[in-house]
């Protein structure tokens, strides 16, 4: 027994009780605290994805996936569930009562300790057949002999076995009926078997060739056709003409391939009224794989929403991803344009195209093609604002509308924030993982296109012209230019020796009330001979796939750097320069030397430099770029990640890299002081950067509500509009030197 008391404890228990270690106690656990919910966060999404997967593969309905399912309990007296391998997972009373005669559970025992063993093969054939190469949902009609409860009498049973797919496993339905008479024909056991008075789901049986055979009283309550209304008859009596010839045969030749189907019908009652149905189709076959029949199940889905309501959504809105269509857009840009004429303000159209999505179809299917599309839309709408409207206007393009007024540079920002969410891998849910890019134009309203079909037709061409100058994103002037265009490939190299680059500083502030100025990020623009002033996001890639990116990054952080040694001499405290890199910097060996040289020469103190690199490189480079950026952190330089939450990265990969400060991507603030949900992500994120002994900068922060929000949550610095836009050196050393001093007089 420990019989120490405290005024006994050694010197090294002290040590381990200290404010200290318990603050280092603290932050560990805060670390992991961080990791376990930005796992949970990423088990969510994945979630989420495999949920909308399952919705698009089943018509993108929230209803059941298979109506059929639904009616078996009402219909069906004995039925069992069991595994791929006949473990029974569930049993009814009905069977329990049959099979077990109440005595021990069935679940957990095998089909096969109940069937004759004369039989026996043709249960193994058919669990064979379902998880065997090329299976289909298609139901399998057999007569089997089974054992009853005593293990002696054998009786003969008529059977429906029926495979359903879910994600992660395989199940089948053992639908039994004990044989009332025999000669009956397959259908006439169908009937038998399934045609309750006491199911609320409509069923209809057809034959072979499609046509009606029987219905069940629910069918007729939803449609209003009676049993001899309907038999006979192909069911296409019920079509409303909503949807085409095309839609029929894209179904039955899934039906055909696939064996099932499950989706969202428009049909008409016989009273004349047009209602939604949900459905679900089974082909039947028998022993010889014959397709005996067709078991449809369906209910009215109409209670969701009126009629006019579901309509409306059908001709407005995309059926896979449900964003607005082409229709819904065009008519929303023409009340822009009204509001826009009445206000003398303006608005702006972005048009996004996914490079090489063919391919992607190609190898890994439509499935994965439309998982994609859903992940894009997704994301796209999670990054604009909530004013603003995207739209799925084609098979891989998308069309932004930025309602509001906006200058180039909110576009380019805008933009950017896209481009980034776009860039970040998509994880499909077999573990595979998939990148894709995007070719983005703008056009604007009223200088671009003063009409609808104007305005999307040079946001398109913006597009194309970015596509065809390797830009990822273009304005209509850049994208539309007949005459030869210079090579910015190749122009790029001269900017330097023409004096073409300039740089300009925004201001980085505390978010309190002092507003004290702490530091600045430095932003390079370049005034093109031909384009005009052109933004990092339509040259920065081109200089990345050159080369150029490297001269380039030097130039930078030269420059910046005998600015801020200017600044200091004007009378400006301590500021911290945050300049951006590259990964391609990174790689070059020599890097961390001449970032020191570059100090030296300007007499900077290698702490105001802070170098800010994107999570997407950082996670990219982790292997290469680890050393480098250990060697600019020994030499007390500062590393930020740019952008942080939009590359997906692992939290445990980023605390081993040196760094000391995270910031927060704009499209996390954009919505800070209307959505829990966004102030509940900038709160994890300051959480995590605390835990892990960071500093947080919060970029885009246009609005007090903003600030007063990431202020409370206790992130360190902003930098944005409210605070400041960017600016020239000599505006910045006007705006930001101290009440009352004049900046002093060029020589």
């Amino acid at each position: 027994m420990n019989t120490a008391t405290p005024m006994a404890t050694s010197a090294g228990a002290v040590k381990a009780t200290s404010p200290r270690r318990n603050l280092a106690t603290l932050q560990r656990q805060l670390f992991i605290y961080a990791q376990d919910l930005r796992d949970l966060m990423e088990q969510q999404a994945l979630l989420q994805r495999r949920y909308q997967l399952v919705l698009q593969s089943h018509g993108r309905s929230n209803q059941s996936a298979d109506v059929l399912l639904d009616a078996i309990p009402k219909s069906i007296d004995a039925y069992l569930v069991t595994d791929s391998q006949g473990e029974i997972v569930r049993a009814s009373p009905g069977a329990q009562r049959a099979f077990a005669s109440g005595g021990p559970e069935l679940k957990g025992k095998f089909i096969w300790q109940y069937i004759h063993w004369s039989h026996l093969e043709i249960v193994t054939t058919l669990l064979a057949k379902f998880v065997g190469v090329g299976a289909t949902g298609a139901v399998e009609q057999r007569k089997l002999v089974l054992l009853d409860s005593t293990m002696q009498r054998d009786i003969i049973y008529d059977a429906l076995v029926m495979p359903v797919r879910k994600l992660d496993r395989l199940e089948m339905f053992w639908l039994l009926s004990a044989e009332v008479q025999s000669g009956l024909s397959d259908i006439e056991i169908q009937k038998l078997m399934l045609m309750s008075s006491d199911c609320a789901e409509g069923l209809l049986i057809c034959d072979a060739s499609g046509l009606v055979r029987s219905v069940n009283p629910a069918f007729s309550r939803i449609t209003g056709y009676s049993a001899s209304d309907m038999v006979g008859e192909n069911p296409r009596l019920l079509s409303s003409g909503r949807q085409d010839a095309d839609f029929y045969r894209s179904y039955w030749t899934y039906l055909t391939d696939a064996g099932s189907w499950t989706g969202e019908f428009f049909n008409r009652k016989k009273n004349g009224h047009i209602y939604a149905e949900w459905k679900s189709v089974r082909a039947v076959k028998n022993e010889r794989d014959e397709t005996v029949s067709y078991i449809s199940a369906i209910v009215d889905i109409t209670h969701r929403d009126s009629e006019a309501q579901q309509l409306a959504n059908l001709a407005y809105h995309d059926s896979l991803t449900g964003l607005p269509n082409r229709r819904l857009l065009e008519d929303r840009l023409t009340q822009a344009m009204v509001i826009a004429s009445r206000e003398a303000s303006n608005f702006c159209v972005m048009y996004i195209d996914l490079d090489k999505f063919k391919p992607i179809n190609d190898e890994f299917g439509h499935q994965v093609g439309d998982l994609v599309l859903l992940e894009v839309s997704a994301r796209l709408q999670a990054t604009v604002r909530h004013s603003d409207m995207v739209a799925r206007v084609g098979g891989d393009e998308f069309v932004i509308l930025l309602q509001s007024p906006v200058n180039d540079e909110d576009a380019y920002s805008i933009a950017s924030s896209v481009l980034s969410a776009l860039s970040a891998p998509i994880q499909l849910p077999d573990g595979k993982v998939l990148s894709i890019s995007v070719s983005m134009g703008g056009a604007r309203y009223p200088i671009d296109g003063d009409d609808v079909p104007t305005l999307l037709q040079n946001a398109d061409a913006a597009m194309y012209g970015a596509k065809r100058f390797g830009l990822d994103f273009s304005f209509f002037e850049t994208g539309s230019i007949v005459h030869p265009a210079p090579d910015l490939g190749f122009e790029i190299w001269k900017a330097l020796e023409r004096q073409e680059l300039y740089l300009l500083y925004q201001p980085q502030v505390t978010p309190d009330k002092s507003r004290t100025v702490r530091g600045c990020e430095v932003l390079l623009r370049w005034k093109h001979a031909v384009f005009g002033d052109l933004f990092p996001l339509t040259f920065i890639p081109i200089a990345e796939r050159n080369g150029a990116i490297v001269a380039l990054g030097y130039w930078v952080l030269e420059t910046a750097c005998q600015q801020l040694s200017q600044w200091q001499a004007g009378g400006l405290p301590d500021l911290t320069l945050s300049v951006n890199i590259s990964s391609r910097q990174l790689q070059d060996p020599q890097f961390a030397e001449r970032v020191g040289q570059i100090l030296l020469a300007h007499g900077i103190k290698p702490s105001s430099l802070e170098l800010e690199i994107s999570e997407a490189d950082a996670m990219q480079y982790l292997q290469d770029g680890r050393s480098r950026l250990s060697q600019l952190r020994e030499m007390a330089v500062k590393i930020a990640i740019d952008d942080f939450g939009s590359g997906y990265s692992s939290l445990s990969r980023l605390a081993s890299l040196p760094i000391h400060r995270l910031k927060i991507d704009q499209s996390f603030v954009r919505d800070l002081a209307q959505s829990g949900e966004a102030r509940a992500i900038s709160d994890c994120f300051i959480g995590v950067a605390a835990a892990m002994g960071m500093q947080v900068t919060a970029g885009g922060v246009e609005s007090e509500a903003q600030m007063e929000v990431l202020a409370s949550q206790g992130c360190n610095l902003v930098q944005g509009y409210l605070t400041g836009k960017p600016m020239s050196a000599e505006a910045f050393l006007s705006w930001a030197l101290p009440s009352g001093q004049q900046p002093p007089e060029r020589v």
